[in-house]
């Protein structure tokens, strides 16, 4: 019990960590509508599904340890969050409360996107789930209980943040506030693929 609390905790914490997957979970929580939100969640909660089995499966290790299939994920990855971010950045401003201000593709799909070709989460899944294994125990009925866990407390947490990103609708009626949220959250896509060329 000790240890799932723990586990619990931990993942709780690293979920609230800004990333890819939560900006984007935000801006269509404000700009589309919170149904929306909850669609991209999914989405990213289905890619991390993915890469939790590619991790603890052993495909990751291989995945992560070979230069070019990381390579090749991490860019089809800055290709697509900079696209995303531009696509934003060109969307209407609507200041209306009931339409969403752009429409720019499938939700889940592009939080299904920009989780999956995120190569770093497979690096971060296999250090992170030993650490909450007892060694003196089978390693599949623990990862049988951890695995849906950590699904679990991730898209909880996704659901927190869109809620929160939501409710702040109301503060961005006006086209300035609608503008500044277009051009902030599409810098943001941009910024965070970006950043992924140097890692």
């Amino acid at each position: 019990m000790d240890t799932l609390l723990s586990f619990i905790l931990a993942t709780t914490i690293v979920s609230f960590m800004p990333g890819p997957s939560m900006a984007l979970i935000m801006m269509h929580a404000v700009d589309r509508g919170f149904a929306t939100s909850v669609q991209t969640s999914l989405g990213a909660v289905l890619a991390d599904a993915i890469l939790l089995v590619l991790a603890l499966s052993g495909v990751g290790a291989i995945l992560y340890s070979s230069a070019l299939a990381f390579t090749a994920l991490k860019w089809v990855g800055v290709v697509y969050l900079i696209w995303l971010g531009i696509a934003q950045l060109r969307s209407p401003v609507n200041t209306s409360a009931d339409q969403p201000a752009s429409k720019p593709g499938n939700a889940f799909l592009q939080g299904l996107g920009v989780t999956l070709f995120n190569p770093k989460i497979i690096g971060f899944l296999i250090m992170y789930f030993p650490q909450f294994l007892d060694a003196k125990r089978p390693a599949l009925p623990q990862l049988l209980v951890l695995g849906p866990l950590f699904l679990l407390v991730v898209f909880v947490v996704f659901l927190i943040c869109a809620m929160l990103a939501h409710a702040m609708r109301r503060l961005l009626l006006t086209e300035r506030g609608r503008l500044w949220f277009r051009n902030t959250t599409g810098g943001a896509l941009i910024g965070c693929g970006l950043l992924s060329m140097r890692l």
